[in-house]
């Protein structure tokens, strides 16, 4: 009878905010989500918000690339960016200035 040994291969896999990979893939995601979604991606959907220009009628690719570079400037700030909506007057964090963006609340009003 012929032993039958399995090669066991590990794989790790870890998510490093600084690799180059993660990065592009969340300037993806946030930019061209924004921008195929209008606004909205899956978390801003299940929140019922909107990420809406001040600029134009609807938020262009380069915007929506500027409201996800946004986001890495909050984090840089040491996360300043993201709870500057509590002393803010419009309530906008800092990718929310960068992009010139506001969110608004979409759920129905009765």
């Amino acid at each position: 009878m012929a032993a039958f040994r399995s090669a066991r291969k590990r794989h790790l896999i870890k998510w490093d905010f600084h690799e180059a990979g993660n990065i592009i893939i969340a300037l993806i995601y946030f930019g061209f989500g924004n921008y195929w979604g209008n606004g909205q991606t899956l978390g801003k959907w299940i929140a019922r918000t909107r990420a809406m220009s001040l600029k134009s009628e609807r938020m262009g690719a380069w915007q929506s690339i500027e409201r996800s570079l946004g986001y890495g400037a909050a984090v840089l700030e040491g996360g300043l960016g993201f709870l500057q909506f509590f002393w803010d007057r419009n309530r906008m964090c800092a990718q929310d200035r960068l992009a010139e963006t506001i969110i608004v609340d979409v759920r129905r009003r009765s």
